[in-house]
């Protein structure tokens, strides 16, 4: 093990004595500082990995020494730039860097593993131009809003691939043995729902969906209940892959030793399908919420007397009743809303096995999922004049999803034992 003993001396004229000069005048100094025993240890890490570099990593063959090239490396310290020798392989003919493999950053990575968490950091909750401008402001980092963009899709590319890696592994090979879990939980909510994303391609709305999964539901004042192991999937999918990832998320979740599952969306024909092939012996249950929405659409404030015997009956899981009541109302309804009251009566009759469920489970609604939906994908990427291109939305949606779901740390910790380089 190396070590790098550096000892210095810090000199400031105090042209002012209030704390608030003083502090500014250590941070400048404590750039400086930091920077310098960064070149050191740096530079001697180059020359040390020059030293070693004998044989190609390639194809073994001899290593020559063939010039220096300069590297600009942008670090959490500031950017810093080394002159690092360049080794030519007489064999295969290519060129190494030994300073670049030491230090864990390839020659085309610009800035530390340290800089990039910073910016997506912020970049998962504010605009990237947001993101650079407050980098700068407060830590200090020049990081272009462009730049951002772009670590933020090789950054969330790599969870994509870990996760259809995952879903291939189980669906397409067939391999389910692993999966286990020791959670059993008393009740597992399983929910899912959908929103538009503004696509940049089409102008129109491109789906995204968001599930979500918890067991534990804590109540932390008079109208609020924190559900304190919830974890959330979402993406830009057809509907198959989203529900068969989304599944071995739940399964980390407990679903398969689960007592109990419920299942809670709004009835759509894609969900209902999602709920029978991947949580089949699931409740299923149809939001009263969307009932409730449904039925006002389609009659109109005079009649929100109405609307609440049908909620009595929906509450009572009395599905036909609730049919039975909408059905004279179609004989004297006015034309142009008579469209929407036929397709609310199809939409009931749809539903009449989740309604009847609708007791069984306490009336238990889809808040959770309309909240996660909205802090999820709405507050970042649902914002005025907002357009995304599905290859930009999804990576972030990854990103945002590892804060959200508590995540973040193990993801970098995992990543920088990626780039883990022992000194000898």
């Amino acid at each position: 093990m190396k070590e790098i003993n550096l000892s210095f001396d810090v000199s400031i004229l105090l042209n002012q004595t209030d704390i608030h000069f003083i502090e500014e005048e250590m941070l400048k100094i404590r750039e400086d500082i930091f920077l310098d025993v960064l070149e050191k240890a740096l530079l001697q890490i180059e020359k040390d990995s020059t030293v070693k570099a004998i044989k190609c990593q390639k194809c073994g063959g001899v290593l020559v020494k063939n010039g220096k090239d300069k590297r600009k490396i942008k670090t959490l310290l500031g950017e810093i730039e080394i002159k690092r020798s360049r080794m030519y392989c007489k064999k295969c003919l290519l060129n190494f860097y030994p300073f670049d493999e030491a230090i864990g950053l390839a020659s085309f990575e610009h800035e530390t593993l340290g800089v990039r968490e910073r910016s997506l950091w912020a970049a998962v909750e504010v605009s990237y131009e947001k993101s650079s401008a407050f980098l700068e402001k407060f830590a200090g980092l020049e990081v272009g809003h462009n730049r951002i963009h772009q670590m933020a899709i090789e950054e969330g590319k790599q969870i994509e691939c870990f996760e259809e890696v995952r879903r291939a592994k189980v669906f397409d090979a067939g391999k389910f043995s692993g999966l286990t879990n020791n959670k059993a939980p008393e009740v597992l909510y399983v929910q899912v729902d959908g929103t538009g994303i503004n696509d940049r391609d089409s102008g129109q709305w491109m789906e995204c969906r968001v599930g979500a999964s918890f067991s534990k539901r804590v109540n932390i004042s008079k109208n609020r209940i924190k559900l304190v192991d919830k974890k959330s999937y979402a993406c830009v999918e057809d509907i198959d892959s989203f529900g068969q990832k989304f599944f071995l998320d739940c399964v980390a979740q407990g679903v398969l030793n689960a007592k109990k599952v419920i299942f809670i969306a709004d009835g759509e024909r894609a969900i209902r399908r999602l709920k029978n092939d991947y949580f089949p012996n699931s409740i299923g249950v149809l939001d009263p919420w969307h009932i409730e929405r449904s039925l006002k659409l389609a009659l109109g404030e005079k009649k929100y007397d109405l609307v609440d015997l049908c909620m009595d009956a929906a509450f009572l899981g009395d599905g036909k009743k609730i049919i039975n009541l909408l059905l004279p109302e179609l004989a004297e309804i006015e034309l142009d809303k008579k469209e929407r009251l036929v397709s609310a009566v199809k939409y009931i009759h749809s539903n009449l096995d989740w309604i009847a469920n609708i007791p069984k489970v306490d009336c238990a609604g889809s808040g959770p999922i309309e909240k996660t939906v909205d802090i999820t994908v709405a507050r970042r990427f649902k914002k005025r004049g907002m357009s995304w291109y599905k290859g930009g939305a999804n990576p972030l949606i990854k990103l945002r999803l590892l804060k959200l779901n508590g995540e973040w740390d193990e993801y970098w910790q995992e990543r920088k034992k990626e780039f883990a380089r022992n000194a000898a």
